[in-house]
């Protein structure tokens, strides 16, 4: 009896011994070189844009929504194709509190303190959301003792994507998934490098930003957000030198005079929207297929004077998913327009098959849908 006694006691301290190590404090450097001191694995968060949560999928493609303590309501509200994928999948999603709608002053910091985050994660330069620039937010949350973490897939996407990934890997005990997606991700940006190798010429392009939030042409984006996905795919953005931030408007006459060898367009309409909010709009992303994307291209292709571009002319017209510039899914439109700029270099570059595999290794939800068209069907891919 004392021997079994004695068996229960070591038992018992060693199931404690392991409990005191399920959790670790550490010190980790954040996107914006801050340390941030967090006790990990988490168990709850909060995200300052919801759109982040499938940015957690890659590194838990068996349920993300299980680690959201709380989020911003602007993953429903602007892209309520995906999250209706989302919801589909883990109805527990609708019982997420909203700890704001869209952008920073909607932010409630005493909704997020509330929901007891172990820790916040926020875009450094968010247009959604509390960013490294929120300095009353940021001290409120310190004063109740809830670390903040900053991530990036939107200012330095290319840089960030994969020092973002392999923080919230830190954060989730998710490392080797985080290498994973990080080998994946920069096996498939060095395609398009390696493809550019020796290309001097590089053709000129507009980029439209947001087709259909106003019924003429244009609102221009620099080499900002997606403009960074232009140049780093061998292509020359047309009004890059006189954009001095994300976006400029400018005048159907000013393109006419600027004109452009090849014309995108980013999408903001969804399948998921009615009729009158896709009104103008482009529609891709999840639950779109290719005919209704194309149609959607093809009528906001009639506004005045688009006609008259040489781009459209030669039928270099594509548009891609608006939402590339805030997920590391940009790898993939960056293959994409590669392809569009450059399809001698790039015959045996296969985008689509990028975003399958994408989607099959690292999401929680099957890829379905169309996230760049070309109004040329034998130029989509």
């Amino acid at each position: 009896m004392k021997f079994n006694r004695v068996l229960v006691l070591a038992s018992a301290l060693t199931m404690m011994t392991g409990l005191a190590h399920a959790g670790e404090t550490i010190t980790l450097t954040d996107i914006t070189g801050h340390e941030v001191t967090v006790e990990v694995p988490v168990k709850h968060m909060i995200l300052g844009e919801g759109r982040f949560l499938p940015s957690l999928g890659i590194l838990d493609p068996e349920n993300p929504v299980r680690w959201v303590a709380g989020m911003m309501g602007e993953f429903k509200s602007l892209d309520p194709s995906t999250f209706a994928q989302y919801q589909a999948k883990f109805p527990e999603i609708d019982d997420i509190p909203l700890i704001g709608r869209s952008g920073e002053a909607s932010f409630s910091v005493e909704k997020a303190i509330t929901v007891e985050p172990d820790v916040a994660i926020f875009g450094i330069n968010s247009g959604h959301g509390p960013g490294s620039q929120s300095h009353e937010i940021l001290s409120q949350l310190g004063a109740a003792d809830i670390p903040v973490v900053m991530i990036d897939f939107r200012s330095k996407p290319f840089e960030n994507t994969p020092k973002s990934i392999r923080i919230l890997g830190k954060l989730m005990g998710k490392e080797d998934q985080a290498e994973a997606f990080v080998k994946f991700y920069e096996d498939n940006l060095a395609k398009v490098a390696n493809g550019l190798v020796g290309v001097t010429d590089k053709p000129k392009v507009f980029l439209e930003s947001r087709v259909g939030l106003q019924d003429h042409c244009c609102e221009a984006m620099g080499d900002a957000m997606i403009g960074k996905f232009v140049n780093l795919a061998g292509g020359a953005n047309v009004f890059s030198d006189i954009i001095p931030g994300v976006i400029s408007q400018i005048s159907i006459e000013q393109l006419l005079v600027n004109q452009p060898e090849i014309y995108i367009a980013t999408a903001i309409g969804g399948a998921k929207m009615n009729e009158d909010q896709n009104s103008g709009r482009i529609i891709l992303g999840t639950y779109a297929d290719a005919d209704m994307s194309r149609a959607s291209l093809a009528k906001s292709m009639e506004r005045t004077g688009l006609d008259e571009l040489d781009a459209v002319k030669a039928g270099k017209v594509y548009s891609v998913w608006h939402h590339f510039y805030n997920t590391p899914m940009n790898v993939t439109a960056v293959q994409a327009m590669a392809k569009w700029f450059h399809p001698d270099q790039f015959t045996d570059l296969d985008p689509t098959a990028t975003l399958a595999e994408f989607f099959d290794r690292f999401q929680p939800v099957p890829l379905d849908g169309v996230y760049w068209i070309g109004l040329d069907p034998s130029s989509s891919q």
